[in-house]
C-alpha cells in the first residue's frame, strides 16, 4: 500500500487495469452464456453446420482481458528488481564541471532510488606539528641480532604497518604522541644494554597551528618510517561563556577547533642516527598502506563536500609534497568508472624511499572498507550502489536487493600503482583476509544479509580481469555467518558461527570447480586463524567450558586429513573463573606472537572481575604466554604483568600491556609504560626494565 501511495501514477495504472480486466471478465461471462444458449438452439434445429468462432471470440477477450495484467506485472517486476549499472567503463574528466555534472546526475538517481550503507574505515586521532630531539650520546652502537620477531604480516614479502617493531637491535613503540627507540640488544652486551635511547617527540601545544600523531610504522635496514595525521587548527581561546562564538552554543570548551586533515610520511634515517631523511604529505585520510621492500604504498580518501556552496572541487584534489615540493592530480588524470558514487577522491600513492619518488593514480568514487595487498596488486572492496530501470518513474520504499561489493584492483610495481579493473560481487567482506590473490586468482568470501534464513556465505574465484570464474554458495548452517577466514596455497579454510562452529576445509586446487572437502562442528568461534604449517591451523576467538562464547578460546586445528580436520589441543579461559577478559589478537592479528622456532605463542589478555565480599573491581593486564609445539600442544608458559600486585592496585589500573616481541631467546614485553625484558624459558622472571614515561 505504501507503494502504491509513493506512486500514484502506477496505482492509477493498476486501477484502470483492474477495472478493464472486470469488464472482460463480465463480457467473457456473457459470451460464455450466449455460446450455451446457441449450442441447445443449434442442437434443437439439427443444424448440420453450426455457427462457429464463439470460442475464438472467448480466446480474444480472455487474452484482452490479461495482456495489461501481465504487461503491468513485468513492469513493476522490473521497477521493484534492481539492476547494478556500474560498469569498466571510464568517463574522461577534463575539469571540476565535469566532476559537478556527474555528482548531480549520480544524485539523482539515487534520490529516485536506494542505496547501500557504506562503511568508511576511517578512524584518526589530532596530532601535534613536528619537533626533533639532539641525539642521545654514550650508547652502545654494538649490532643487534639477526634473530628477532618481525609483524604478523597476511602476506610473506609485505609489511604491514605497526605501533611496535623490533629490528633485533632498537625497539620501536608508539607512545604518548611520539616514537620512542629503545636500545634493547646488542650481540655484545645481549639484553643488558636496555634503555631508552632516543625519542622522537612532535610538539603537542594547543594552539601551534600544526599537531600531529603518529599511527603507526615500518622499519628496515636503513629507514625509520612514521606514519600520521596532521591537522592544520584556528583556534580561539575564551575564559567564560560570553566570549564563547555565536555559532557553537552546545558545548562549552575552552578551545575552538578549526582545520584540515593532512596525512605525513616522516623517514628517518637509521644509518645517520636517526636524522629527518624525507617528509611527504598527502591530504586526506589514510584508509591503508603496505611496505614491499623499499616500496611503500598508502591509499588515501578525500571527501568533497558537495554541500558546501562555496564548494571550489580544485582545492579537494589530490595531491602530495616531497620535502615541501607540491604535486597536484590532473583532472585528465583522474579515473571514474560509470555508475559508482563521485563522493571522494580515493589515491592510491607509490613511494621509492631509496630515491624519494613518488607515483600516484586517483580515482573519482567512494572510499573503500577492506584493503588486501599481494606482492604484484593492491584490491580496495568498497560498496556498490543499486538504480533501478524505472528509475524516473518510480519511489520503491522497501526495495528487496542483496548487497554488493566493489573490487578495485591497482597494479603496483617498484613503486609505481596503475589502475587494472573493477569487479562486483554479491555480499560484503569481513577483513583484509577474506581476500586472497594466489596464480592470478583472487579468492574472496563474502556474507549477504544479516539474520536468518537471508543470509548467504559466499566464495567466489574472479580471474585477472576480475571475472567470475566459479562460486560456491550457503556456505554454513542457515543463518549463520562468516566469523574468520585463511588462504593457503590451493586451500581455504573458513569459519561461520551462529550457535556453533562450523570449521571448513575448502578445496580451490580447481579453480572453475571449488568444492567444501572437510566440515568440523565445534561449540564457540574463532575469529583469526593462522596457518602453523600445512598441516596445523591456529584459530583463536571465543569459548567456554559449557558449550557457549563466554570465554577466550585458543585452538589448534589438525589439516592433515583434509577431508576429517580435528581438534589437536585448545585451551579455555572461561570468563566465570576469573570475570570477564578480552584480547586484542581476536581483532588485531599484529598484536600475536607465534614461532614454532622458538616454541612459543604470546597474546596480550586483559581480565575485568567483581568482588562481591567488598563491591570493588580488579583488573590485570598483560602478555599471555604458552610453549607451543606440535606433538605435546600448548604448555603454559607464563603471565607477565607490568605491576606489581595487579589486583586492587591503583597504579594497576594505569598499565596497558600490549605487546610482545623477541630478539634472540630473550622476550620483551611492552606497555604504555615500560619495556620489560625476560627470557623466553622463563617470561615471568623480569631482567630489567626500562621506563618509558
Amino acid at each position: 500500500m505504501l507503494f502504491l501511495i509513493n506512486n500514484p501514477g502506477i496505482a492509477f495504472i493498476l486501477i484502470v487495469v483492474i477495472g478493464f480486466s472486470v469488464l472482460m471478465s463480465v463480457k467473457i461471462i456473457e459470451e460464455v452464456k450466449l455460446n450455451s444458449k446457441l449450442s441447445i438452439k443449434q442442437r434443437s434445429m439439427r443444424l448440420v453446420n453450426p455457427v462457429k468462432g464463439l470460442k475464438a471470440r472467448i480466446a480474444f477477450l480472455s487474452s484482452a482481458a490479461l495482456a495489461p495484467v501481465a504487461a503491468t506485472v513485468v513492469v513493476v517486476s522490473v521497477a521493484l528488481n534492481p539492476t547494478i549499472t556500474m560498469g569498466t567503463n571510464l568517463v574522461e574528466l577534463k575539469s571540476s564541471d565535469d566532476v559537478l555534472e556527474i555528482y548531480t546526475d549520480f544524485q539523482e538517481k539515487m534520490n529516485a532510488s536506494y542505496n547501500n550503507l557504506l562503511w568508511e574505515a576511517s578512524n584518526f586521532d589530532k596530532v601535534d606539528s613536528l619537533g626533533l630531539p639532539e641525539a642521545a650520546d654514550g650508547e652502545n652502537f654494538d649490532s643487534g641480532s639477526d634473530d628477532y620477531s618481525e609483524t604478523n604480516n597476511q602476506v610473506v614479502g609485505v609489511d604491514e604497518m605497526d605501533n611496535v617493531l623490533t629490528d633485533g637491535k632498537y625497539i620501536y613503540t608508539i607512545n604518548e604522541g611520539g616514537v620512542q627507540i629503545v636500545l634493547a640488544y646488542t650481540v655484545v652486551d645481549g639484553p643488558d644494554v636496555l634503555s631508552l635511547y632516543k625519542t622522537l617527540e612532535y610538539t603537542n601545544d594547543t594552539c601551534d597551528g600544526y599537531r600531529f600523531y603518529p599511527q603507526g610504522m615500518y622499519v628496515d635496514e636503513n629507514h625509520l618510517v612514521v606514519i600520521g595525521n596532521e591537522y592544520t587548527w584556528e583556534c580561539q581561546e575564551y575564559t567564560d561563556g560570553e566570549d564563547k562564538p555565536a555559532e557553537d552554543t552546545s558545548y562549552d570548551y575552552d578551545i575552538y577547533w578549526r582545520g584540515s586533515n593532512t596525512l605525513k610520511v616522516l623517514v628517518y634515517d637509521k644509518t645517520n642516527n636517526f636524522e629527518l631523511q624525507d617528509e611527504y604529505t598527502m591530504n586526506g585520510y589514510l584508509i591503508g598502506t603496505r611496505k614491499i621492500d623499499n616500496d611503500l604504498y598508502i591509499v588515501t580518501n578525500n571527501y568533497i563536500p558537495f554541500y558546501n556552496e562555496d564548494l571550489n572541487i580544485d582545492d579537494y584534489l589530490s595531491k602530495y609534497t616531497v620535502n615541501g615540493v607540491e604535486t597536484v592530480t590532473l583532472y585528465e588524470d583522474i579515473i571514474y568508472i560509470e555508475g559508482s558514487s563521485p563522493n571522494s577522491f580515493t589515491t592510491f600513492y607509490g613511494i621509492d624511499l631509496d630515491t624519494s619518488k613518488v607515483d600516484m593514480e586517483t580515482v573519482l568514487g567512494d572510499s573503500g572498507y577492506n584493503l588486501y595487498v599481494s606482492n604484484e596488486n593492491m584490491y580496495l572492496v568498497g560498496a556498490v550502489y543499486y538504480f533501478w530501470p524505472m528509475v524516473d518513474y518510480v519511489d520503491v520504499e522497501n526495495p528487496v536487493y542483496e548487497t554488493e561489493t566493489a573490487i578495485m584492483k591497482i597494479t603496483i610495481d617498484n613503486g609505481e600503482v596503475e589502475y587494472a579493473n573493477t569487479g562486483t560481487v554479491n555480499g560484503y567482506t569481513l577483513n583484509q583476509f577474506s581476500m586472497d590473490e594466489h596464480n592470478g586468482y583472487l579468492r574472496i568470501a563474502t556474507t549477504s544479509g544479516w539474520v536468518g534464513k537471508y543470509i548467504n556465505n559466499r566464495l567466489y574465484i574472479l580471474d585477472e580481469e576480475l571475472n567470475k570464474v566459479a562460486v560456491l554458495e550457503n556456505l554454513g548452517k542457515p543463518g549463520e555467518t562468516i566469523k574468520a577466514t585463511r588462504f593457503v596455497g590451493d586451500y581455504a579454510y573458513l569459519v561461520t558461527f551462529e550457535r556453533t562452529d562450523p570449521f571448513y576445509v575448502i578445496n580451490l586446487s580447481d579453480p572453475e570447480n571449488p568444492a567444501v572437502e572437510g566440515e568440523l562442528l565445534i561449540p564457540g568461534f574463532s575469529t583469526y586463524l593462522q596457518p602453523l604449517n600445512e598441516n596445523y591451523m591456529l584459530g583463536i576467538g571465543f569459548g567456554d567450558n559449557s558449550g557457549g562464547t563466554q570465554g577466550l578460546k585458543i585452538s589448534i586445528y589438525d589439516i592433515t586429513d583434509k577431508a576429517n580436520p580435528v581438534i589437536f589441543d585448545e585451551v579455555i579461559f572461561d570468563y566465570s573463573e576469573f570475570g570477564w577478559g578480552y584480547s586484542t589478537v581476536t581483532y588485531n592479528h599484529k598484536d600475536l606472537l607465534v614461532s614454532l622456532d622458538k616454541g612459543i605463542i604470546a597474546l596480550p589478555f586483559s581480565t575485568y572481575s567483581y568482588n562481591e565480599n567488598d563491591f570493588s573491581y580488579s583488573y590485570s593486564s598483560g602478555i599471555l604466554v604458552y610453549n607451543i609445539d606440535l606433538v605435546d600442544g600448548f604448555t603454559f608458559n607464563g603471565f607477565v604483568s607490568h605491576s606489581v600486585e595487579f589486583a586492587n592496585e591503583e597504579s594497576a589500573y594505569d598499565v596497558y600491556v600490549y605487546k610482545s616481541k623477541f630478539i634472540d631467546d630473550y622476550f620483551y614485553t611492552i606497555s604504555n609504560k615500560y619495556v620489560k625484558v625476560s627470557t623466553i624459558e622463563d617470561t615471568e622472571t623480569i631482567l630489567d626494565s626500562v621506563d618509558l614515561k
